[in-house]
């Protein structure tokens, strides 16, 4: 298994940055993602599923991403989905934001991938430590960059 926690301090008030994670703005934050359709439940609650596809190369994948923890309070505010990758790997990220002041977020980033049978282990282990931190990385700096546009 693979599992990463990372942290940011981003100078944008906790709302504005809570606006880059409601459903309708995934594309902001993923912009590989071509569709992110609901399917079950209702958009920005726990338990939605949304059909969401992105090309992996010239080929394009469909997975089905449920939120399974989804948090809305002044000060602090969760999301968390899961999703099975390809019967391989279970894929886990989680979206914490800290009220830090009145014009300060802490947002920390969280997740894990766990392989689901020896190929899916294989899979993991050839993975890139240095290439999977960079798109952390990445990832964590379009929160920060498309917040401060807001």
């Amino acid at each position: 298994m693979v599992k990463w926690k990372e942290e940011m301090i981003i100078a944008v008030e906790i709302d504005k940055v809570w606006s880059l994670f409601r459903d309708d703005c995934v594309q902001k934050l993923m912009p590989k993602v071509e569709e992110h359709v609901l399917l079950e439940n209702d958009h920005d609650q726990l338990g939605a599923k949304h059909a969401q596809s992105y090309y992996e190369g010239e080929q394009l994948q469909t997975y089905i991403v449920e939120t399974v923890g989804y948090e809305d309070l002044p000060d602090k505010k969760i999301k968390q989905t899961q999703f099975d990758m390809n019967q391989l790997v279970v894929v886990f990220y989680s979206f914490t934001l800290l009220k830090d002041g009145e014009k300060r977020t802490k947002f920390i980033y969280e997740g894990s991938n766990k392989g689901k049978g020896m190929m899916g282990k294989a899979m993991l282990l050839s993975g890139s430590k240095k290439t999977r931190q960079q798109t952390i990385k990445t990832f964590m700096e379009r929160v920060r960059d498309e917040a401060l546009k807001l």
